[in-house]
């Protein structure tokens, strides 16, 4: 006892903190403990049994993405699903994910496996160093260096050490990590599959001046670098016409919905009883409604006819406008280099004499990845915009500091309801209810507060004018970390310290000397609510994400009761979900940094810090292979801004080991301050080394890559000198890779080339370049450098590309029916007329014509100089001799029909089709023709027979002359050549569906019932056998990389 007693007077000379009462952090974190265990339990039981009830939800990775990509099924046991992922190799899983998932991934498994060493060393040295004979702090509070007295300041050596240890490990591995990223990145751009895109060689070029934005002064500055020019697209935002593709776009789904209620009005029991009443009368209801946008304002009219009307009006506005309006170029364009060294060489080039003119330039941006809206803003309204979103954020950062606090200082209940007398009752009651409100309500208001940041971020970070939604992306990254740090880690540890030092303050004054002491003694306490926080996120988050229970709830609420037009079915059963990762990644950065700072003052949460990156990493490779697909991928530019951000952790904990040091106001802790000092310094001269060293490499490629004597194997692993190998024809069509090696064999053949004259005529020829390098799909008269381009003064109408000829008109226009036969074989209904456009259309340059594509990828010179006509692609509409009222839906896709298609008659005989079909998809609402509580086997997709060699055919069938159109128009702005989606209208017994198409048609609204039926009993839709909806093939195919 008399030992006690001298150590508690000891402790409180030296200013330490003097608990009143037992610590409750103890009885928090227990009660925490259990309530997380059980709840993480309880969700992974609930994930084991729900996850083989909707595969759409649960794997749609095994049947919605090409089978190159595609997961095998999971098996359905219990617990087999678990290893599944695993069974994956790095390479493999690099291929199916793509480069950003790959890359998040690694980060977890870094932090993983440097918080698991952290914890082997800290936890056996550093808990009994705080607790065996140390101060007398109580809880958790005394397993932290705030336990330690003052003249126990030897006990600090052991921290410093550790710490110095922990930051070099931490400091290296980043540093390793950005080398393994930059070498993966320079792989994946190298890749033939990457370098075949249209990314891979084309470039944004702003702020272009008047004077030089037209496609023959562009080509003239960039025409000169290697490889030289092959298309340019002149930018345009024609403000009328997104107008009217917006309102247009948001008609049509009211008028499928509208035609969809008409239709089914003859069906169902109703529908039945009134049939016997009235001797067989049809009860057809014309949907009426109000179309004002006043809620409640205007009388009711006839939807279908109002909504037929506009769409027809705004279908001849869109065309003519399409036509004939010229909205004038904006000051940026898009450039599409011959070979990926040319655009990465222009992009690195200054370009204009004057300052912010014709920069900056951007490589590398997916024809998905374009923000149009955002093409028409100057670098100055830029500038503007960004520096209203930095004030705006950081009055944001300074708000939510109020609601932070109030939500921390629920962890010290004592405190809080002694200084806000109201909550005084709380006192009353029991322990396990205090310690289970102190334990859980903090980190889960906090979570709750943080969920609706994202929203507002990414609404100011596109307000600041990106051009890419990848950047936007990484803007919100940013901004949402500095939040996160700001007001859960620096705001919380402070305040966490501040209400824990307050009574003190209160009893002993405010002097400096107080504070200070209180601080250093107290500061380290505030870890007791980051425990419970890594706790929280580690248990209950990674099983929450396995659950997908809003994602869940939401697809059965809308399947069951609200998507009831094919397209509504679709949209919910035939899309994949995606990552934003500028909102995944900085809770996991954060969660580093809490790591980091903690593991020597507080080392009790190093186990918990390893658990979440651990089961994090098993949970999101779990989800990147069998639910999540990225629609369009960085080539993981996310990691190296993670990388940065993870410094920001290690400056914090060394700052705050620093101030721990000088609060002690020890003379004993002088060569403790010199080397925290000196590893400070040292931490920034590495963060300054790693910028300087990887910025770079990780925006450009790297000349050196491009030589034939420097080779870079399919891992990025870089090999110089002395091994050659001989180059191929094949390496040069492939633009310069052969096998797992690449070659700059294209690059320098370009580069050989003599300067072509503006006849296209060669001035001279270099023996050593092959021949095959000068050739042009097999064209002799071709060249790789066209002539100048010039803009052709006449603008003709419309050449609409229409597919190959085995590719068959869908709905046209006509007053008599007629069955196609499609590629399957299965028979569809489609009314035609005479003269139906062919697959071949006048204007439409063949395959071997040399051309240089212009404004809008517009074709605009042709061999000889001769400038070829304008126009603009489409295959909605009709040709150019047709009458505007013959429109036709040219199907882009190969029709996988359901089986009930291929017995499909128009006919009055009830159940006749559902009869001879087995009744295929009744009552069913899933896009692919399955209950919800069952599963496909795992030879075919369970969408009416179709088969996945039939999916992989059809969607890797893309000819020649439709990805010619798309690479045409991939940089065109979307309302300048938007076409009509189509009228998505399920196909029903009694043949109603046929009498709308007519007059649809009729009206010049194009209208498809791809894989859509109505079933005559239920009354309701459901859509089978289709692979993507009528009007997404483009999307769908550069989306999926086609």
């Amino acid at each position: 006892m008399a030992d006690n007693s001298t150590a508690a007077d000891d402790n409180k000379n030296n200013g330490l903190a003097d608990q009143a009462g037992a610590d409750p952090s103890i009885s928090a974190f227990t009660s925490a403990l259990t309530f997380n265990a059980l709840v993480a339990l309880g969700i992974f039981a609930a994930f084991t049994i729900v996850r083989n009830w909707n595969r759409k939800i649960y794997q749609p990775r095994t049947y919605l993405v090409r089978k190159d990509v595609r997961s095998p099924d999971l098996p359905k046991g219990v617990f087999s699903w678990i290893t599944a992922s695993f069974r994956v190799q790095d390479k493999e899983l690099l291929d199916r994910v793509g480069l950003d998932a790959y890359m998040f991934l690694r980060f977890q498994r870094m932090s993983a496996s440097l918080f698991i060493m952290f914890t082997l060393v800290a936890i056996p040295i550093l808990l009994p160093i705080n607790m065996v004979n140390a101060g007398t702090q109580d809880g958790l509070k005394r397993m932290t260096i705030g336990n330690i007295l003052r003249d126990q300041y030897w006990r600090l050596w052991f921290h410093l050490i550790i710490s110095v240890l922990f930051n070099v490990a931490a400091v290296g591995k980043l540093w390793r990590e950005m080398q393994e990223y930059t070498r993966r990145r320079h792989a994946f751009m190298m890749s033939q599959k990457h370098a075949k895109t249209p990314q891979a060689t084309t470039i944004l070029v702003t702020a272009i001046p008047k004077g030089l934005s037209n496609e023959e002064s562009l080509f003239n500055i960039f025409n000169k670098f290697p490889g030289g020019v092959k298309k340019i697209w002149l930018n345009q935002h024609p403000k009328e016409l997104i107008k009217l593709v917006q309102e247009r776009d948001e008609l049509v789904p009211k008028l499928e919905m509208a035609e969809y209620q008409y239709i089914r009005s003859a069906y169902g029991k109703k529908a039945e009883k009134h049939q016997r009443e009235h001797g067989g009368e049809l009860n057809l209801v014309r949907p009426m409604g109000r179309v004002s946008k006043v809620p409640m304002q205007g009388a009711k009219v006839d939807l279908i006819d109002h909504y037929t009307e506009r769409i027809s009006t705004l279908n001849r506005k869109i065309y003519d406008l399409q036509m004939t309006d010229d909205p004038g170029a904006l000051s940026s364009a898009f450039i599409q280099f011959h070979t990926q060294f040319g655009a990465h060489s222009a992009v690195q080039t200054v370009v204009h004499p004057r300052p912010f003119t014709m920069a900056p330039m951007f490589v590398e941006i997916s024809p998905l990845d374009v923000v149009w809206d955002n093409m028409n803003l100057n670098i100055w309204i830029k500038k503007g915009r960004r520096a209203a979103t930095l004030a705006i954020s950081t009055g944001m950062i300074l708000l939510w500091t109020f609601p932070v606090v109030f939500v921390n200082s629920i962890a010290n209940l004592q405190t809080l309801t002694e200084k806000v007398k109201f909550l005084n009752f709380i006192n009353d009651w029991p322990d396990s209810v205090k310690g289970i409100i102190q334990g859980i309500l903090p980190p889960l208001g906090l979570a709750i507060l943080m969920s609706i940041l994202p929203i507002v971020l990414t609404i100011l970070s596109r307000y600041e004018g990106h051009v890419r939604e990848t950047a936007i992306m990484q803007s919100v990254m940013v901004k949402y970390f500095f939040f996160l740090v700001v007001n859960v880690l620096l705001l919380t540890t402070i305040s966490g310290g501040f209400f824990n030092t307050w009574k003190s303050l209160e009893k002993d004054g405010f002097s400096f000397n107080t504070v200070v002491n209180m601080l250093a003694s107290n500061l380290p306490g505030a870890s007791t609510f980051f425990v419970t926080y890594a706790m929280l996120q580690g248990l209950t988050g990674p099983f929450l994400e396995l659950l997908q229970i809003a994602p869940l709830v939401l697809n059965i609420l809308f399947t069951k009761l609200l998507a009831k037009s094919p397209r509504q079915i679709w949209n919910i059963q035939g899309r994949l979900f995606a990552v934003n990762f500028g909102v995944v990644f900085p809770p996991q950065v954060l969660m580093f940094c809490i790591g980091i700072l903690y593991s020597t003052m507080a080392p009790l949460i190093l186990p918990f810090v390893s658990w979440y990156f651990a089961v994090y990493y098993f949970v999101y490779r779990h989800q990147f292979l069998y639910v999540y697909s990225q629609p369009v991928d960085s080539g993981g530019l996310i990691f190296p801004i993670a990388v940065k951000q993870t410094f920001t952790g290690i400056f914090i904990s060394q700052v705050t080991q620093l101030g721990l040091f000088i609060l002690r106001t020890d003379a004993r802790l002088t060569p403790h301050i010199i080397i925290t000092i000196l590893m400070i310094i040292g931490t920034a001269f590495a963060f300054s080394y790693l910028k300087q060293a990887f910025n770079p490499l990780v925006t450009f490629l790297p000349v050196a890559l491009f030589s034939k004597d420097l080779h870079v194997n399919e891992n990025g692993v870089v090999t110089d000198g002395d091994e050659k190998r001989t180059t191929t024809k094949g390496d040069v069509e492939s633009g310069g890779h052969h096998g797992e090696g690449f070659s700059d064999t294209n690059v320098m053949a370009l580069t050989d080339m003599a300067p072509l004259t503006k006849s296209g005529a060669k001035s001279s020829h270099n023996p050593d370049v092959p021949t095959f390098a000068l050739e042009k799909d097999n064209d002799a008269s071709s060249s790789l450098q066209p002539a100048i381009p010039t803009r052709h003064p006449s603008r003709a109408t419309s050449g609409r590309t229409n597919g190959s000829q085995s590719q068959p008109s869908y709905h046209g226009v006509g007053d008599k029916a007629e069955y196609l036969e499609d590629d399957g074989g299965a028979e569809v209904a489609a009314p035609l007329r005479e003269g139906t456009i062919s697959s071949q259309q006048p204007g439409i340059p063949t395959p071997h014509s040399s051309m240089l594509h212009g404004s809008s990828g517009h074709h605009l010179a042709a061999a000889d100089g001769e400038a070829a006509p304008f126009r603009r692609r489409s295959h909605f509409y009709p040709q150019e001799q047709q009458p505007y009222e013959t429109q036709t839906y040219q199907k882009s896709q190969h029709s996988l029909a359901p089986p009930g298609f291929q017995n499909y008659r128009h006919s009055n005989h009830s159940n006749s089709r559902w009869s001879e079909t087995g009744g295929a998809g009744a009552g069913s609402t899933d896009a692919f023709g399955q209950s919800p509580n069952s599963m496909r086997p795992k030879s075919t997709v369970d969408m009416g027979g179709i088969t996945e060699e039939d999916i992989d055919e059809v969607m890797n069938d893309t000819n020649k002359e439709e990805l010619e159109r798309m690479h045409d128009r991939a940089y065109t702005h979307p309302a300048l050549y938007a076409e009509q989606q189509p009228v998505w209208l399920p196909i029903d017994e009694r043949g109603l569906v046929q009498d709308e198409i007519r007059k649809l048609t009729q009206a010049g609204i194009v209208v498809a019932t791809d894989g859509a039926l109505l079933n005559p009993k239920t009354a309701l839709a459901c859509v089978q056998g289709i692979v993507y909806a009528p009007g997404e093939e483009d999307r769908f195919r550069l989306e999926r990389g086609e």
